[in-house]
């Protein structure tokens, strides 16, 4: 008799004890995650910190956060497990009573494009494990991951010549960096313009005397089309990917040529038909801007390349011009030679090895090769 009631009793408390944690294991138990940084380039190490908290006098002794999130996401140290395009981490604590824990996992970013933990479930039992309990959290984890420059050193420099810009008669501003002699002081001029020892000289106010001269311009045409008969979706991803890595070494580039530029892709960053162009401008917030845009492109044209050519790019008003593609056809090089003909300097960088069906010309063309990380001439 004292041995049921013993049972009896020892049944009571597994059942108070398991409805106790059913009631309030989740309750004043606060899991927060979030990534060190908004932005990070490929191959760069960042971290996720979670902060769990327990605070109420409940201890929790088991608890684990299943984080869901893209494979392209590299957990340092974790048994994680990727399917497809998925990649599933989890993260063990133990929550003793009025405690709060902090963790850093190392990730590694493995692949351009705009990443965050699309979904994160906690998951306890009580002191016996009798019970499977779990809640969802509303993750606010976000990283959007730029492509890598590659080391372009067949960019444009700023000089093109010994002989420096050219003159032109007519022209929105003045160069500032061409003085062509002094004149009078005008009041419309700014005072870093006054050149003060002709001032001293002549006893009247003197200003610096600047030229108008043509200012280079460089304009990238990306091609996100793998192959030249391709329906959207790009056949060959890597190549593309490539592409986009060489794009953003060019965009890069103009950070130390000082060279305004803009950009030019047969793709849609709204999933309509209409094409991606950019403003032409200068400076690293524009070029970082512009490294955004490559980062969030979906590997599928939104036109086909040639006939993208002839319509958005058909007059495009630059000095330079790049042509990136993941492959060459005749058309390609007619447009670059077109181009040529009206006094526009053309590169053309393709991803795919040369083909000896197409006949090059003197076009200055290179290709990549991701292995050796290099570009080679043509």
């Amino acid at each position: 008799m004292e041995f049921l009631a013993i049972l009896l009793l020892l049944a009571v408390v597994i059942w108070l004890e398991g409805r106790v944690y059913r009631k309030y294991a989740f309750r004043n138990l606060k899991y927060v995650c979030y990534f060190d940084r908004e932005e990070a380039f490929e191959g760069e190490e960042i971290s996720l910190v979670e902060e769990v908290t327990n605070a109420k006098l409940l201890p929790v002794p088991w608890l684990k956060a299943e984080l869901t999130t893209s494979k392209w996401l590299d957990f340092a140290g974790s048994q994680s497990l990727v399917t497809e395009e998925t990649r599933f981490v989890p993260s063990f604590f133990m929550m003793k009573s009025r405690h709060k824990v902090v963790r850093s996992w190392k990730v590694k970013c493995l692949k351009r494009g705009c990443f965050q933990l699309d979904k994160v479930i906690l998951v306890s039992t009580d002191l016996l494990g009798t019970a499977s309990l779990s809640m969802p959290v509303e993750p606010h984890a976000c990283i959007t991951v730029l492509p890598q420059p590659v080391e372009m050193d067949v960019g444009f420099e700023k000089v093109l010549s010994t002989s420096g810009p050219v003159v032109v008669r007519r022209h929105l501003l003045p160069d500032p960096f061409l003085i062509a002699g002094v004149r009078e002081y005008t009041q419309r001029e700014s005072i870093n313009h006054v050149h003060w020892l002709a001032t001293a000289r002549t006893g009247r106010i003197m200003v610096h005397n600047n030229e108008y001269s043509a200012d280079q311009t460089l304009t990238v045409i990306l091609n996100i089309q793998s192959r030249e008969f391709e329906l959207e979706k790009a056949m060959e991803p890597e190549k593309v990917e490539d592409a986009i890595r060489v794009c953003a070494g060019f965009l890069d580039d103009t950070l130390r040529s000082g060279i305004p530029v803009s950009l030019r892709v047969n793709a849609s960053l709204s999933g309509e038909r209409e094409t991606l162009a950019t403003p032409c401008s200068w400076g690293r917030e524009h070029v970082r801007e512009l490294l955004r845009l490559l980062a969030h492109l979906p590997l599928q044209s939104s036109e086909d390349f040639p006939v993208f050519l002839h319509s958005l790019c058909a007059r495009v008003e630059t000095s330079d011009l790049v042509l990136i593609t993941a492959y060459l056809n005749q058309e390609i090089l007619e447009y670059a030679y077109a181009h040529r003909r009206e006094g526009t300097r053309v590169k053309i960088v393709c991803t795919s090895p040369p083909s000896g069906e197409l006949a090059y010309g003197d076009l200055d063309i290179y290709f990549y090769h991701r292995e050796e990380a290099a570009v080679h001439a043509q």
